[in-house]
């Protein structure tokens, strides 16, 4: 009885350890997609007995007794009818990495300028300060924003953060990460791992952009806007260094390899979950399909099918009414289409992505190549073709195009006869499917589940608050000092004035040896 009851007793003492946290979630990125990403991650720590308070632009009904969605109100709707906010998806691919990375530096200050306006972050003003919330986690693609204001009111409990994205310069201002410009492209540089030398002279620059535009703009920017809400917040900077994890959503199976920070840890595909059940209609219509199977085409939530304009609609539908032999389920969001579509083409205006690549007969994956998109693929082994649009779009298509799992096509300009040839290819070319199936196997072959890894890390800082073991010194350091180029301009001026003085001193041996001899012929004559 007495060992039982000693058994119980130190059961508590873990527990109280790692359950039963109180947490407080931000994420106020405006993107559906990162919602869905963080939702795994939220649910899941939930079921593990921890209770959550999440301030976000997103909510969901009926979530678990112990998570508590508190609403940042209208953000979507005030950022899409902002005229100074590029919110036209389609229009962006158009534009230079420069530009990309400059968008996207403004649109993670003007979310946070929209955010903080919205009556739920009064609401986490109004939270006491001893609340005791024992962890933050944000999603810190949209900034340090609210969770910093939350950090310096509650008494500055850990942090750690995640993101839905893989970029991992984006992670600079927190981790002090290294941009290796040689090695891999830019998160929103259209280019192979393979770069030409002007194309590492292009990545060169943009990964300087986006390092000077987080030091010199971001934070200021950040600092200027928390300061009104508190004066007393201090440097945003100091929040960022002290951030104990990064959550990313990378794997090196999947994506071009890059080293990373000792507190950066890998968690992509955390939303990969077991697939549930489809509804009756989509597995009835999966079972009437043919023997050539079923193709998925799907552009994600921010770029919308019925947004592509009358002529590139009428291209895709021409394009699967040209291939008979196979079932086509599209994504289309509303019910007005230029035709009548043909008997072995459905639209839907949602589709359960994951659990529809889950199914055997799902053969193919036309999508717009977002990281989630692409996690999903290759979880499940489904070959893809890729329209990208914007951002990280284009890295992740070119590396499926160099492992030889995928296809890339244009959507600004969609050619029906080079959709129709190139589905055909990879549904009739079993390279692509083999390929792909071995890289799902390699990236299913992993210790654990990333959602389970990702929360054993997360409950790692709850035994640990305060670790700064992990921490780097690089997140402090001076971007000139962290490349050292205080060391390397220098270096090669020293150079220089060594070669330009060894220049000088040969030319003057070499004329005067000249002078000696003129003057030596002109005696002798």
């Amino acid at each position: 009885m007495a060992s039982a009851a000693l058994l119980v007793l130190l059961l508590g003492c873990f527990s109280s350890v790692t359950l039963g946290a109180n947490i407080l979630y931000v994420n106020t990125v405006a993107s559906p997609s990162h919602f869905g990403w963080n939702r795994a991650l939220m649910y899941e720590l939930a079921s593990r007995g921890h209770n959550l308070t999440v301030f976000g632009v997103d909510s969901e009904p009926n979530p678990p007794p112990n998570v508590t969605f508190i609403v940042m109100e209208d953000v979507y709707k005030t950022l899409y009818s902002d005229p100074n906010m590029h919110t036209d998806f389609l229009e962006m691919s158009k534009i230079s990495p420069f530009s990309m990375t400059l968008l996207f530096n403004e649109f993670v200050v003007g979310v946070c300028e929209i955010v903080l306006k919205t009556e739920g972050a009064k609401r986490l003003q109004s939270y006491p300060p001893d609340f005791g919330f024992d962890l933050i986690i944000h999603d810190y693609l949209s900034g340090p924003c609210l969770a910093a204001l939350a950090h310096h009111r509650f008494g500055k409990p850990p942090v750690v953060a995640v993101t839905a994205y893989h970029g991992l310069s984006t992670t600079l201002s927190i981790t002090g990460a290294y941009q290796y410009s040689a090695l891999v492209p830019n998160h929103a540089y259209d280019a192979t791992e393979d770069m030409s030398y002007s194309q590492r002279f292009i990545n060169l620059l943009v990964n300087l952009e986006e390092e000077l535009l987080q030091r010199y703009s971001m934070i200021p920017d950040s600092n200027r806007l928390l300061r009104t809400i508190d004066p007393t917040l201090p440097d945003v900077a100091e929040f960022n260094a002290n951030t104990k994890l990064v959550l990313l959503n990378a794997n090196p199976i999947i994506q071009y390899t890059e080293p990373f920070m000792p507190n950066v840890i890998p968690v992509g595909g955390l939303q990969i979950i077991k697939p549930k059940p489809l509804p009756a209609d989509l597995a009835q219509l999966l079972e009437r399909a043919g023997p050539a199977g079923v193709i998925l085409f799907s552009l994600g939530t921010n770029v919308r099918s019925d947004s592509l304009g009358e002529a590139r609609i009428l291209a895709i539908i021409g394009a699967m009414e040209a291939l008979p032999e196979y079932t086509f389920l599209w994504k289309f969001e509303t019910e007005t289409l230029p035709r009548k579509l043909p008997a072995n083409v459905h639209v839907r205006k949602w589709l359960p992505q994951n659990d529809l690549l889950a199914q055997p007969a799902v053969r193919l994956f036309i999508t717009h190549s977002g990281l989630l998109s692409t996690q999903e693929a290759i979880w499940h082994g489904v070959p893809v073709i890729g329209f990208p649009v914007f951002a990280d779009q284009f890295k992740n298509i070119n590396y499926c195009m160099a492992r030889g799992v995928g296809r890339r096509l244009s959507i600004e300009h969609l050619n029906q006869q080079e959709l129709i040839d190139t589905i055909r290819e990879v549904m009739t070319n079993e390279s692509y499917r083999t390929n792909m199936k071995r890289m799902s196997s390699l990236f299913r072959d992993q210790p654990e589940h990333p959602l389970d890894r990702a929360v054993w890390w997360i409950e790692w800082v709850l035994r640990h608050p305060d670790s700064t073991e992990l921490l780097t010194h690089g997140s402090r350091l001076n971007w000139f000092v962290k490349y050292s180029y205080d060391v390397l301009i220098p270096l090669f001026a020293a150079i220089a004035l060594v070669c330009h003085g060894l220049f000088f001193l040969v030319r003057r041996l070499f004329c005067r040896r000249t002078v000696r001899k003129a003057s030596g012929k002109q005696k002798r004559s």
